[in-house]
């Protein structure tokens, strides 16, 4: 049953995300939001818009790892949620090229409560991953890198889904930093 779920919730992303999100308007005041990045937490600047070529690195959204303590309070039409992308340790945290956001979403093996841990966005009621058992131990773990969420990816138990609004991607260059306190 939570399978069917699953695939069907996958399935009408594309019907109930159809111009909910927006892309990064040009010109706003730049921002600073926490972001996940091999475990640890980074800041990520916002707006810089991009270009998405066929080079971009994922940003995903998941949801709150902490529920009382969203690193961004909403953004692109999306309620509360984390953030995860890759950081390149030769760059030291200094990267700057194009991400596109893909949203963490219970996958065809899924079994919610067993296997991954999903809550619904608030905006959009889109469940988003934020826990999942990668290494079938039992025990749920966040998916706070990269490689926990393409490892959540390779067991099925996540899709990563591209939001489109208005027929294009949410890009923007993804400058990251050391988190300042």
């Amino acid at each position: 049953m939570m399978r069917v779920r699953a695939v069907v919730v996958v399935a009408i992303l594309a019907v109930l995300l159809a111009g909910s999100a927006s892309t990064v308007p040009a010109g706003a005041a730049v921002e600073r939001e926490r972001v996940w990045g091999d475990g640890e937490e980074w800041e990520v600047l916002f707006p810089t818009e991009a270009t998405v070529r066929n080079q971009k690195q994922p940003f995903y959204l998941i949801a709150p790892i902490v529920a009382g303590s969203p690193q961004s309070r909403g953004r692109w039409g999306f309620g509360p949620h984390d953030s995860v992308m890759g950081v390149p340790p030769h760059r030291q945290g200094a990267f700057t090229g194009p991400c596109v956001v893909l949203l963490l979403v219970p996958g065809p093996n899924a079994i919610l409560g067993v296997n991954v841990d999903a809550v619904p966005d608030p905006n959009i009621g889109v469940l988003l991953v934020r826990l999942a058992d990668t290494d079938g131990d039992g025990v749920l773990e966040p998916l706070t890198s990269v490689a926990a969420a393409e490892a959540a990816a390779t067991a099925g138990l996540v899709a990563a889904f591209l939001p489109m609004p208005g027929g294009e991607p949410i890009a923007f260059r993804c400058p990251v930093r050391p988190l300042h306190g």
